[in-house]
């Protein structure tokens, strides 16, 4: 029986690693959202679940769901994904 590598718990980031930095940030804030609305997509694109988010802001994880459901509905996104894309649209266009 073949052994399987154990599953990492590090978060896989949504945002290419090229792009980091800087220019995401400036793309992030470009979005004319809250600033903690903000710091949650920031998180959202290094790659982290609803708990770890909440853990790290001191939010219960319901919270943090309702920050996201505002933010999708804001931005006119449905998922983390599109939501990556759309930051990252935003960015390539700076």
């Amino acid at each position: 029986m073949p052994i399987l590598p154990a599953k990492s718990a590090a978060p896989v980031p949504l945002a290419p690693p090229a792009l980091n930095g800087a220019r995401w940030k400036l793309a992030v804030k470009s979005l004319d959202l809250s600033p903690q609305q903000t710091r949650i997509v920031e998180l959202i694109l290094q790659g982290k679940k609803d708990k770890q988010i909440a853990t790290e802001l001191r939010l219960s994880k319901h919270t943090v769901r309702t920050y996201l459901n505002r933010i999708f509905l804001r931005l006119d996104v449905t998922d983390r994904m599109e939501l990556a894309m759309r930051v990252f649209n935003d960015c390539l266009k700076r």
